[in-house]
């Protein structure tokens, strides 16, 4: 009977360990963070790193712009908030899409710069839970891809139904783009661009995490299914390109161990778009494919905007 006791006793201590383990993941890998994530960014002020301080000459250039802050909100409630950069008279837009706990000042850098400079007009989402945008949780392109949906109607409605729209993101950023590829979109929307995207929410806890994450991986499951209102395996850019039908371009820096490079051909490889190409940033690490690479970035992925819009 002693022993019964002790086993019991066991499973319950290993059960607490990993509900605890589950819930601390689910609270960083999801949970909204707006101060931390300020406060990084504060002290990389200070940072000499070149990658590093492309990013603010992007975020000062970009608070000099005029620029319009669009809000809308969403059916569950968050109300989000983008900024739309004029550019002229065109009428070619990009949408961008920032990655995870980020700014859009920060994951695209020097291809913001690139891509207006070019001539396109932009339209910069701060993605729910995120910057100026409200949300309790993240959720891996889930509701953000639908969220990206009702952005791509508040630009048609307010700048016309003659634009022409490409739909660009960086890492989770990316991971929203290419869910949307997997539903209906509107006509307008003529390319994607997706920037070191993950295949799967799972996929990438489970590299994140050197393989810890399968341990948990239901109980995981459970937590975002109560907390983040989602299925954890909806969170799958792999399944949603399979029904794509939007041509796109997929880019990621060889040298990426946050997202691995080999994730890429993977969606490439199943992506069912009518046109679909892939370009590799030699030496870039996560999420800086324009800032280690630029003149071969505005290479590639200024004429496949300029052949798409």
């Amino acid at each position: 009977m002693q022993w019964m006791i002790l086993i019991l006793i066991l499973l319950a201590a290993v059960a607490l360990i990993a509900l605890g383990f589950a819930a601390g993941l689910f609270c960083y890998a999801f949970g909204a963070s707006r101060r931390s994530v300020d406060k990084v960014f504060r002290d990389r002020e200070r940072d000499p790193a070149p990658t590093v301080r492309m990013r603010f000459i992007t975020r000062d250039y970009m608070n000099a712009l005029p620029h319009d802050t669009l809000f809308l909100t969403a059916p569950d409630g968050p109300k989000l908030s983008a900024r739309f950069f004029p550019n002229g008279k065109t009428k070619r837009v990009a949408v961008i899409l920032h990655g995870w706990h980020s700014r859009p000042w920060w994951d695209f850098g020097k291809s913001f710069d690139l891509v207006y400079d070019a001539g396109f007009a932009v339209l910069a989402v701060d993605q729910r839970a995120q910057g100026d945008s409200e949300g309790r949780c993240l959720t891996y392109g889930v509701k953000e891809s639908e969220d990206l949906l009702r952005w791509i109607d508040l630009l048609l409605t307010r700048y016309g139904e003659d634009l022409s729209i490409a739909i660009m993101g960086v890492s989770m950023g990316a991971a929203t783009v290419l869910c949307a590829t997997g539903k209906e979109l509107p006509k307008q929307v003529k390319c994607a661009v997706s920037d070191c995207s993950f295949t799967s929410a799972a996929e990438e806890f489970i590299v994140t995490s050197k393989g810890g994450f399968r341990l948990i991986q239901p109980l995981a499951a459970l937590l975002v299914r109560v907390f983040a209102r989602i299925r954890l395996k909806d969170a799958s850019p792999l399944e949603a390109v399979k029904r794509s039908k939007t041509p796109t371009l997929f880019v990621h820096g060889d040298a990426d161990d946050f997202v691995p490079y080999a994730m890429m051909n993977s969606l490439y490889d199943a992506c069912a778009a009518p046109e679909k190409e892939r370009w590799t940033s030699p030496g870039a690490v996560h999420a800086e494919a324009a800032m280690h690479n630029p003149d071969a970035y505005a290479a590639h992925v200024i004429p496949w905007l300029n052949r798409h819009l």
